[in-house]
């Protein structure tokens, strides 16, 4: 009897913990993956190594898009696909090779190409959803959603103030810095609580508006002119649509969680592309 009741509570706790884990494993796939932001660079290199190294070309994964790798790079995405000869919209294909042969970007391609394929996927420039085209008549037709092509906000028609006033995108304590050195890492972290208001810096238009560039998680970027970016990553919800123009303050997201688990947001500025400190153009608070 004592033995059959022991197996019981025995196999009560097994059923208890299976299910523990699987809720715990349901709740963390409610949010975008985010990872360390600095992890994506070669930060054991000297900036002043860095600023020397010819670029290796990067070979176009599944889910790639030019604004993804411009972003990650340090390049800004037209000059990049000016470089290789890209066109609006801006699609690249799984396999091509993309170069940096310019001085713009300061960061080391630090991941090995990837076996070439077949060009059949098709990435857009702004869009991280790609599509299968059909090259023969046995290729079974591509549905009507995975057949429609995203094009890029047209935001060439947009330039914005010649200088841009600067606000922060919420009040909270800085929790990691910039950096280009060593352990580069590109923007700030503000501490916050889940589900604040995110607002933007300053006025702009929405360039990109998603969760397909690798460790941000769900991320807003804003065109403010032709010379200034800003970023907004970590959210929980998205509340703004590419092409969309936004007034300074203006709320365009809510806050998520950061690699931590901890709620915060990634916040950034890209001068020409660059990665730049955030802290020397926000006001004091």
């Amino acid at each position: 009897m004592r033995s059959n009741t022991g197996l019981l509570w025995f196999t009560r706790g097994c059923i208890v913990g299976a299910v523990g884990s699987l809720l715990a494993g349901c709740s963390a796939s409610q949010y975008a993956p985010v990872q360390e932001l600095g992890y994506s660079i070669s930060a054991e290199l000297s900036a002043g190594n860095r600023s020397k190294t010819t670029l290796a070309p990067y070979q176009v994964r599944p889910g790639d898009t030019m604004f993804a790798i411009a972003w990650r790079f340090g390049w800004d995405y037209k000059k990049l696909a000016k470089v290789n000869g890209i066109s609006s919209p801006y699609t690249i294909y799984v396999g091509q090779v993309i170069y940096f042969n310019d001085t713009n970007s300061n960061y080391l391609v630090s991941q090995p190409a990837a076996k070439p394929s077949v060009k059949k996927p098709i990435v857009n420039a702004k869009k991280t959803t790609y599509e299968a085209e059909s090259i023969a008549k046995k290729t079974p037709p591509v549905s009507k959603t995975s057949a429609k092509i995203y094009k890029i906000p047209q935001d060439s028609a947009y330039f914005g103030p010649s200088s841009v006033t600067w606000a922060w995108p919420l009040k909270g304590k800085v929790l990691k810095s910039f950096s280009n050195k060593g352990n580069a890492f590109n923007g700030i972290d503000l501490s916050s609580s889940l589900g604040k208001p995110v607002k933007a810096a300053s006025s702009g238009i929405i360039v990109y508006a998603g969760s397909g560039i690798q460790g941000y998680g769900k991320l807003v970027v804003v065109k403010h002119n032709n010379t200034f970016l800003s970023a907004y990553a970590y959210n929980s919800r998205i509340l703004v649509v590419e092409g969309a123009t936004v007034n300074a303050g203006q709320i365009i997201a809510e806050v998520g969680k950061g690699p931590q688990l901890d709620p915060r947001l990634h916040f950034e500025i890209r001068k020409d592309g660059k990665p730049v400190n955030p802290l020397r153009y926000l006001p004091e608070l």
